[in-house]
């Protein structure tokens, strides 16, 4: 439904350039493209929504897979959090395709063609309510699935690993872990698509275009290192990634400087998606704290007997894994 939402905003405004600033005809971009027009902030948003959707839905399968209790934790605060934001969606929206006087609380339509503008407005409302209702049942049925099998995942868990109190609270850590690097997997690449869509007009002369696109596999090589090295309680690897989480501090505190600090032509770029980028730069920044922090805590317990665990419990998903793949084989 959001691809159809992003679909229905770029047919809508493919013919309806802004009039260009320079006065020159040729110069007229699309509104999808030209740094005036706040709309072009919509598929940002869509794009984001559609791929939150398919996170959660790989995360799903990875912690039924995985049998990770804290994981089917998360699927349903991520969910809560879809839900949340497709709710805001609405006044987004409007608010990125018209400005409200504050005293009349009338809409106008300063950034494209008015009639434009209230089409696109009036053809997506009815998408938007039927996704936040979508969502809430979701979430019901969610919940409930989540409980279920956070029972039964509970249940295995205290038989593979024992009372021991000391390796629960070992384990809770390397679970939480590897949650936490989904989620700065997800905030990272949902950041990226973001800043790369928003910059398409400026690929030519700013390096951190394609400084965004280099960063992205390296960061996805990185991740791969992290989940290397605690299941391998490989100091040296951890150590490295390490030293990475805290470029990656450095990194997103730049992207937020220069989102808001610098000549008013750079700051001119981000013209209406700024505070969204702030905010998702921001989430970002909290996920590498948080995972640095875990991270600690996973390299302090190497040698204290969770590596056993861990590696069988690996080779339990893989066999469940290839179980399952043999069984829809016979099947089909």
């Amino acid at each position: 439904m959001q691809s159809v939402i992003v679909v229905l905003y770029f047919r809508s405004l493919r013919d309806t350039p802004l009039f260009p600033a320079s006065g020159n005809p040729l110069d007229a971009l699309p509104p999808y493209l030209d740094p005036r027009n706040q709309s072009r902030s919509i598929p940002a948003y869509m794009i984001v929504f559609v791929f939150a959707q398919l996170f959660q839905l790989a995360l799903a399968w990875d912690a039924i897979r995985a049998q990770n209790t804290i994981e089917i934790i998360s699927i349903v605060a991520f969910n809560l959090c879809c839900f949340a934001y497709s709710i805001f969606e609405i006044s987004q929206i409007q608010s990125s395709l018209c400005l409200v006087n504050s005293d009349s609380g009338s809409c106008t339509f300063d950034f494209i063609v008015a009639d434009k503008s209230q089409e696109l407005l009036t053809s997506l409302t009815p998408f938007l309510i039927v996704i936040i209702a979508v969502i809430g049942l979701t979430q019901c049925a969610v919940t409930w699935l989540s409980y279920q099998l956070f029972q039964e995942f509970g249940w295995k868990i205290y038989k593979k690993i024992g009372a021991d109190p000391n390796m629960k609270i070992m384990y809770r850590a390397y679970q939480i872990y590897l949650v936490l690097i989904k989620i700065d997997l997800f905030f990272f690449v949902g950041f990226s698509i973001q800043f790369i869509y928003l910059t398409l007009t400026k690929r030519q002369t700013d390096p951190e275009y394609w400084l965004t696109i280099v960063v992205l596999p390296i960061t996805v090589v990185i991740l791969y290192v992290a989940v290397y090295a605690v299941r391998h309680e490989s100091r040296r690897w951890m150590t490295a990634f390490l030293f990475a989480m805290h470029g990656g501090v450095a990194y997103f505190i730049f992207k937020v400087v220069r989102m808001w600090v610098g000549d008013q032509d750079q700051i001119g770029k981000y013209a209406g998606v700024r505070y969204f980028l702030t905010l998702f730069a921001s989430l970002c920044l909290i996920a590498i704290l948080a995972t640095i922090v875990n991270a600690a805590v996973c390299f302090r317990n190497f040698g204290k007997g969770l590596k056993p665990h861990i590696i069988k419990d690996n080779r339990e998903a893989n066999n469940s894994a290839s179980a399952t793949g043999e069984r829809v084989m016979e099947i089909d």
